[in-house]
């Protein structure tokens, strides 16, 4: 039974994370928005127009999805749901 139970908490902390946008970010984004590739992570002027251009996050979503210039569909993250994609993107436009 303790067994089960210390399996079971590490498959909900698997799932907990896998929709924490930072930890999406640093999978599957970082080798381009951490770089300058793509807008950059948490950059206001980098963001504030696509925001508004696209509609906001649901609008980068799709662009996401799509791919966009040099970003490939679903932004390399072949195996991310809507809900992973929708985390580490709005994960990516909040202002620090």
């Amino acid at each position: 039974m303790k067994k089960l139970i210390i399996a079971a908490s590490l498959c909900l902390a698997s799932f907990a994370q896998a929709d924490d946008g930072e930890a999406i970010y640093n999978s599957a984004c970082v080798a381009c928005h951490g770089t300058g590739i793509g807008p950059m992570v948490h950059m206001k002027g980098a963001w504030q127009a696509r925001l508004e251009a696209k509609g906001g996050v649901d609008g980068l979503l799709e662009s996401a999805k799509q791919g966009l210039n040099a970003m490939p569909p679903m932004g390399g993250c072949n195996d991310c749901s809507d809900e992973q994609l929708r985390a580490a993107i709005t994960y990516m436009t909040t202002f620090q």
